[in-house]
């Protein structure tokens, strides 16, 4: 995660994700609070000001956050006594191996330039039979895309289609996610404006899997698409719903729960 946009050092940024961390009845926030129950040490990749680690404070329990941001981990360390925070680089992580119960991250995938070499860094810094828990927009999926997206989206639902088939019969060793140019500035922002990549949850469950990590949850959270969805989206749901191939994966946010095994 080496670059490091404007945006990312305004309080007013991290002040408006910490309000978002709030929000505990989305399906990944569920999934993520249920998995903390039993970590003893926790490590958030992205953490922010620190809001969403906070949430899963326990006796006797070790939190770990670590963010690129000077402005994030010093907002952080204000908020929040008690709790870990470091300022570095996920791609390079400073803990030893095997050192956490539960590796998560947070609406941050989007947000990196290398998501393969972090998911290889919280791998290795994991316990094994600890949890990983990933949580983002799902942009990559065929019939999506994030903010700073300039291409064809028929020609998007295409090619993902035709990659998606394919994946049944060869399983990628590499994301191959799609990268974009943020259109965010210190000045201008709105949601999302700071993506730089398109994650997709069926490679996301394909590249770890390779990776041995045993998938527990795989969720393209259907039921948090928005009521005025375009018609195509509605027959997309549908099919979705129904647990069909590849259109169980196509859903608006991605959230993974694994296993190192």
């Amino acid at each position: 995660m080496k670059n490091s946009l404007d945006i990312w050092h305004t309080e007013k940024y991290y002040t408006k994700a910490g309000e978002a961390s709030l929000d505990d009845n989305h399906p990944g926030m569920k999934a993520l609070l249920l998995s903390s129950k039993d970590a003893n040490t926790i490590l958030d990749l992205g953490c922010g000001e620190g809001t969403r680690l906070n949430l899963l404070k326990g006796s006797g329990k070790r939190l770990v956050g670590i963010d690129i941001s000077d402005k994030a981990i010093e907002m952080a360390r204000l908020k929040y006594k008690g709790i870990e925070f470091v300022q570095g680089d996920l791609e390079n992580l400073p803990f030893d191996e095997d050192e956490f119960d539960l590796v998560y991250s947070a609406f941050v995938l989007e947000h990196l330039v290398d998501p393969m070499k972090v998911l290889n860094q919280a791998l290795k810094v994991l316990k094994k039979g600890g949890k990983i828990v990933l949580l983002a927009p799902n942009y990559g999926a065929p019939n999506r895309c994030s903010p700073p997206f300039k291409g064809s989206r028929l020609i998007k639902i295409f090619i993902g289609l035709i990659d998606d088939i394919k994946s049944i019969f060869f399983k990628s060793q590499k994301l191959c996610w799609n990268k974009v140019e943020p259109i965010s500035t210190k000045e201008q922002y709105d949601i999302d404006w700071d993506t730089t990549i398109e994650p997709y949850i069926r490679s996301l469950v394909d590249y770890l899997s390779v990776k041995n990590v045993r998938m527990i949850i795989a969720n393209s959270c259907w039921g948090e698409e928005l009521p005025n969805a375009k018609y195509f989206q509605r027959i997309f749901r549908f099919l979705g719903d129904g647990n069909i191939y590849p259109f169980v994966f196509w859903g608006p946010h991605l959230v993974f729960v694994g296993e190192k095994i």
